[in-house]
């Protein structure tokens, strides 16, 4: 799904302008808010579906401290902006030190065109009739299409960036009826041995599985899945025969198949985004992944945000220079496209991985180019 995310002096997000889609890596030094910007999505998610709002989903993305950035002036607002074509909301969260603590009120409007359909927060009240920020949401069904759309981004994003690897090999899975993979990845077999059952599913499990064929050919045949007191284990069958129990398999393995349920878990439309998906993968393995992650993506209209350090990740994107975004220091609107920091013409030349490597582009300030 197509969307722009805007947002303003948030933590260290100074000014964003963001327009991606399809799959596209998010690079650029340590500290440079790349996996901010990927949870600033999550954090409207939160804000929007608890019951505490704002203020309880600030409380689970770091605190009101820091909310506003350090070098924006007290009379700077923090801005929040989500478009999808010509519908948009936007929040002003303030922080107010009051004699319970901070307090985080915040200032919301949606959008469809010109007109608009809620305004409310602070102390005003809303202007469209009786209906909570909510209520607007939840009868976005009898909407126009770009509003349908918007509520369906809030609602389905996901991101992954801490798998439960232990947990998975010590524990297993719960026994449920899931059908979509938990942030942390707890889920998998269950997810998995779901997916296989249900006939309505089975294209998620058939692109899993040749995929995973793909990655590791002398190792990945077929899965099965024994339970146990309500716990789903999983067990690899490999070529030569061999039964592998989670145990036994590679770290990379496991990571390889999280994201593969994670991508083929998003619903057509949907935007998720995976932090630092190189972790304990092959050269030769990442480069079938992000095969598989365009397969999904193209096939699905799913957006697909890979935070990334990886040379390899990045040499898959040589004919898609605009789908690398760069969180370049010193940039006053961030990220920013690859193709506007460099010439495509001069771009073609080279290995992005190997660019990247030699800061020629997202290298920390100061650092001398190798």
């Amino acid at each position: 799904m197509a969307f722009t995310l805007s947002v303003r002096n948030y933590r260290g997000l100074r000014r964003v302008d963001w327009s991606p889609s399809g799959v596209c890596a998010l690079v650029g030094p340590n500290g440079s808010g790349k996996t901010t910007l990927l949870d600033v999505l999550q954090l409207l998610q939160d804000a929007n579906t608890s019951r505490g709002g704002f203020a309880k989903a600030i409380s689970q993305h770091g605190g009101a401290y820091g909310l506003r950035h350090f070098a924006a002036q007290r009379d700077e607002p923090v801005i929040f902006n989500l478009r999808v074509e010509d519908s948009s909301w936007e929040m002003r969260p303030e922080v107010f030190l009051g004699p319970g603590g901070a307090q985080l009120p915040s200032r919301e409007v949606i959008r469809v065109g010109e007109d608009i359909i809620y305004d409310g927060g602070f102390e005003e009240e809303p202007k469209f009739g009786e209906w909570s920020l909510h209520e607007v949401f939840r009868n976005a069904t009898d909407s126009p299409k770009s509003l349908r759309r918007l509520f369906e981004l809030f609602y389905t994003y996901r991101y992954y960036h801490h798998y439960a690897l232990a947990a998975l090999r010590r524990e297993g899975s719960l026994l449920s009826g899931d059908l979509k993979l938990l942030e942390d990845g707890r889920n998998l077999f269950a997810v998995l041995m779901n997916w296989h059952n249900r006939r309505d599913y089975r294209d998620r499990w058939t692109f899993v599985a040749s995929a995973l064929r793909g990655c590791y050919p002398e190792l990945f045949s077929e899965f099965s899945f024994p339970i146990a007191a309500n716990i789903v284990s999983c067990e690899v069958h490999t070529p030569s025969g061999h039964t592998l129990t989670p145990a036994l398999l590679p770290d990379g393995f496991l990571v390889a198949l999280l994201h593969l349920c994670a991508v083929a878990s998003s619903a057509p439309g949907a935007v998720l985004a995976i932090d630092e998906p190189e972790n304990a993968l092959h050269p030769f393995t990442l480069r079938r992944l992000m095969e598989a992650f365009r397969e999904w993506s193209d096939a699905h209209d799913v957006t697909v945000l890979l935070a990334t350090h990886s040379p390899v990740i990045l040499d898959t994107f040589k004919e898609l220079p605009e789908k690398v975004f760069v969180m370049e220091p010193e940039q006053e609107v961030l990220p920013v496209p690859l193709d506007q920091l460099k010439k495509r013409s001069w771009l073609a030349h080279f290995s992005l991985g190997d660019l990247y490597e030699r800061l020629k582009y997202g290298a920390p300030a100061g650092a001398d180019e190798a």
